[in-house]
């Protein structure tokens, strides 16, 4: 007797990404509100910052965070697949293509979760030279005893030096390069969250060659 024919497992997740950095306000409310008109519930008790989660009677659905920059998310239903989960996947699936998202196979989700890391881990470099060029902005440090005082002051707040005009040239060059970096960072991360590929975000950061996205 011949082996039996594999069977076919049937998967009832759909991926999709939205060109936002996270799981944010505006992102759950173009969620949750594409769902209501299918008499779908939002489930606050069991949505967090990873996942959201709506009831419809007995039915239920959930969307969990994959990935960031830009948001990657699978949704997939609480129990049994029904009609009535179908519908509401083609209902988040029609308001993240419409506003500039798409869609992805499990074969194409498997290939961009690694990416999906690369581009978190640019994100974070680039979030922490964003804060520290931002930290530049809001005071000079003194040379001398290193503490920090406003910008506008004449005197340092903790050994009382007074700004020499040398001072005040290099703070005006601390200045500029902190803007310049801030502009730099602020674009990778816009690329980053609009799914710009890697090799093409140039923006004075560090991904060189690296070809994903």
């Amino acid at each position: 007797m011949g082996a039996k024919p594999a069977r076919t497992v049937r998967r009832h997740h759909t991926h999709l990404l939205l060109p936002q950095a996270s799981l944010g306000d505006p992102q759950r409310v173009l969620l949750d509100e594409s769902l209501k008109p299918a008499g779908w519930t939002a489930d606050p008790d069991q949505s967090s910052s990873m996942s959201l989660q709506w009831r419809r009677g007995r039915d239920g659905l959930r969307v969990q965070t994959l990935g960031w920059f830009p948001l990657l998310l699978t949704v997939g239903p609480l129990g049994r697949v029904t009609s009535v989960h179908r519908d509401a996947v083609a209902r988040l699936t029609a308001a993240v293509t419409a506003n500039g998202g798409r869609t992805f196979t499990d074969r194409q989700l498997a290939d961009y979760l690694p990416q999906a890391q690369l581009r978190w881990q640019r994100a974070l470099t680039e979030r922490r030279r964003l804060a520290e060029a931002e930290r530049v902005l809001e005071g000079r440090r003194c040379h001398r005893c290193g503490a920090w005082s406003e910008p506008e002051m004449t005197h340092c707040t903790g050994c009382r030096l007074r700004f020499t005009q040398a001072d005040d040239a290099e703070w005006n060059a601390v200045v500029a390069q902190a803007s310049t970096t801030i502009d730099a960072a602020q674009a990778v991360l816009a690329d980053l969250a609009r799914g710009v590929r890697l090799e093409r975000i140039d923006h004075g950061g560090a991904s060189g060659g690296v070809r994903h996205g």
